[in-house]
């Protein structure tokens, strides 16, 4: 009895020495297949990673095997387990799309150097004040035959004599009525009769409300000098 119970623990421990050896040397073999195998290359282009996720490898299952022994009442049982064959897993792929081009900024507008200066207005002439401008100095004539005047013209730009211009004369103590121009063969003529005291007279031509339409001459009337003293007169425009 005791021979039969030693014959099957010896039986039993080779078992599982024997299982043992299986096991280690299977191990061993599907590493060094694992190492000497080389990667795969992808024959197309590269695949994009995608983000589904990978399925796990079903786990391994234990198979079972009954030794028989000398004795029926002891049963031998070796379970042999397959080792999973560890496989490194491959980098994610790189994407094969080139980076966006950086954003440039547009160049600044060129300012033209060139740029003509803005025309100016041109500067209108300027209107002379009055109508009537003196013609020349005026000047005392020792050849009027009477006593005492003051005369001269109006004539126009082009030098016609004018009829109907009136002209005033006045000094500090009162003021003479207009003399108006005379018309036909004498055209724009005028003669203001004066006292024969010596005074200051003072010459313009007015319009018909009494407005200074000219430049204002003085005339130092003395008799002694002259009896008459002429003052002419043109107009502006």
């Amino acid at each position: 009895m005791n021979k039969g119970y030693a014959f099957g623990f010896f039986l039993i421990l080779l078992v599982v020495v024997l299982g043992m050896y299986v096991a280690i040397t299977g191990f061993m073999s599907s590493r060094d297949a694992t190492q000497t195998q080389p990667p795969d290359e992808p024959a197309g282009p590269v695949a994009q990673a995608s983000d589904t996720a990978a399925v796990p490898a079903a786990s391994p299952s234990p198979t079972v095997f009954l030794l028989p022994t000398p004795d029926p009442a002891i049963v031998a049982t070796l379970t042999a387990v397959a080792v999973a064959t560890v496989t490194e897993s491959a980098p994610p792929a790189e994407s094969t799309e080139p980076p966006p081009p950086p954003a440039t900024e547009p160049p600044p507008a060129e300012v033209p150097t060139d740029t003509p200066p803005p025309s100016q207005p041109p500067t209108p002439a300027p209107v002379p004040a009055y109508q009537f401008r003196l013609a020349g100095p005026a000047f005392p004539d020792p050849n009027f035959p009477n006593c005492c005047y003051i005369f001269g013209t109006v004539r126009d730009a082009a030098g016609n004599g004018l009829e109907g211009v009136q002209v005033q004369a006045s000094n500090e103590w009162n003021s003479l009525p207009p003399a108006i121009t005379k018309s036909g063969a004498e055209a724009g003529k005028y003669d203001i009769t004066i006292g024969n005291d010596p005074v200051t007279w003072y010459l313009k031509v007015v319009d018909a409300n009494g407005n200074q339409i000219s430049t204002q001459v003085q005339v130092q009337f003395d008799p002694a000098v002259a009896n008459g003293y002429r003052v002419d007169w043109q107009r502006s425009y």
